[in-house]
């Protein structure tokens, strides 16, 4: 039987006993925690471990819980990681900060475990409404990556790139080895392009569903996207699923590969994002028309 997985929570607080506290009885109700003492490593920690939900504790010994939220708000690798901000500042404006910060909700300490766990149940809740966050990926969906394209189309004159990527043939592995171990494939994927992300460069990842993610960055980083896209692929399969590898051998159509396809605004402009994404399939059909690994830009093939 295949085991549900835990929801995981990101527990920032220097108050270590309570900590321990908080750890203890989230445990109990099934969650899986992680704990940091300060807002540094709880940065850290939240792009290494892709928690669930992160509760956030205001005063903390280095970078106090504001700032530390509006870093992990700043990063796409976190940006859309449901935050509960902790405070023993009962004043509104407190409260209010932490929302214009990027905060989901606030518990005001001293609190009962009933009451945290009923915060926390909503603002997953929300999560997984609208503004969703995948739980198989933990990267933002559709709505977000329509919307983030938007934001790009309407900077006139500034470059990006649209990248639609594909992983081409998972069916065969859901089919002869299981739903999980696609799903490892998957996870796989959504890792490798993530550590891929260059914050500073605005660059963002949304995960599209079934096997195909969005990237948007700028068309100088393709190539470099691409080439560390694949070698990092192959890594996962001989880790994963090194069946497919021997399956594989004098038989391309086994073979499980990556697909790309490319679209920027450097010789033709967009009206929406829906037109974007369409373009961007009708160009991922020459890329998975090749053998191997393979991309195809719009530039090369006018649709």
């Amino acid at each position: 039987m295949i085991e549900v997985k835990k929801r995981k929570v990101l527990l920032i607080d220097d108050e270590v006993p309570l900590l321990e506290v908080i750890k203890t009885s989230l445990e109990i109700e099934g969650y899986e925690v992680v704990t940091e003492i300060s807002g540094e490593t709880g940065i850290v920690s939240a792009v290494v471990e892709q928690p669930d939900l992160i509760i956030l504790d205001i005063m903390l010994p280095d970078i106090d819980g504001w700032d530390t939220c509006r870093l992990l708000r700043s990063d796409p690798r976190t940006q859309y990681i449901p935050i509960i901000m902790l405070t023993a500042l009962g004043e509104t404006h407190h409260i209010v900060k932490g929302f214009e910060v990027g905060a989901d909700d606030y518990l005001a300490k001293p609190f009962e475990s009933t009451e945290l766990f009923a915060r926390i149940k909503s603002v997953l809740t929300k999560a997984s409404k609208g503004m969703a966050v995948d739980p198989l990926t933990k990267l933002p969906g559709k709505h977000q990556i329509y919307e983030e394209t938007r934001k790009r189309l309407e900077k006139r004159g500034k470059f990006f790139a649209f990248l639609y990527i594909d992983i081409t043939n998972l069916r065969l592995i859901n089919d002869r080895y299981g739903i999980e171990k696609g799903d490892n494939v998957i996870r796989s994927v959504a890792h490798i392009l993530r550590d891929l992300l260059i914050p500073d460069e605005e660059e963002f990842l949304g995960y599209m569903g079934e096997d195909d993610f969005v990237m948007l960055s700028v068309p100088l980083r393709v190539d470099q996207i691409f080439s560390g896209l694949t070698s990092n692929f192959d890594k996962a399969i001989c880790e994963l699923c090194p069946e497919v590898l021997d399956e594989s051998h004098g038989h391309p159509e086994n073979q499980v590969t990556m697909a790309m396809a490319v679209v920027t605004n450097e010789r033709k402009q967009f009206g929406d994002p829906l037109q974007v994404k369409n373009i961007a399939l009708e160009v991922l059909k020459k890329a998975r028309s090749q053998p191997g690994h393979s991309f195809a830009d719009l530039k090369d093939n006018p649709v």
